[in-house]
């Protein structure tokens, strides 16, 4: 392994991006070349593949931060694998129940209606 100069990172990034059909490594989705970036593992410093920008931002807070919420680095591809699974069986929804702090997009309408008219009322007094 050797570390790579600046100006290489460039190079390496579009290669890999070509190679892998211009896709993202993570979500297979069509990758733009202007949202492409390397991924690297902060632990390690080693490449792994070109990802979106917003792929590979994700994944970065997901694995920094895994730690603070309990999951341990052994468990954080198990975690990955069973919410990728989790997140697809619940796309639709499978109970008859709302959390109750969750609003409606009329509910955050009707709120902020609401909001604009107590702060107008009370510029005019």
């Amino acid at each position: 392994m050797r570390k790579l100069k600046h100006a290489e990172v460039k190079i390496l990034r579009e290669n890999w991006w070509e190679a892998q059909g211009k896709r993202c490594a993570l979500c297979q989705q069509a990758l733009k070349k202007d949202q492409a970036v390397l991924d690297h593992d902060h632990h390690t410093g080693v490449c792994r593949g070109v990802l979106h920008r917003g792929c590979n931002s994700l994944l970065g807070k997901v694995e920094n931060n895994a730690s603070r919420y309990g999951v341990s680095e052994a468990m954080l591809s198990a975690f990955l694998h069973g919410a990728a699974t989790y997140l697809q069986e619940h796309r639709t929804p499978r109970s008859n129940f709302i959390y109750p702090t969750y609003r409606t997009p009329d509910e955050k309408r009707l709120r902020r209606n609401a909001a604009a008219r107590a702060r107008r009322a009370k510029e005019k007094a």
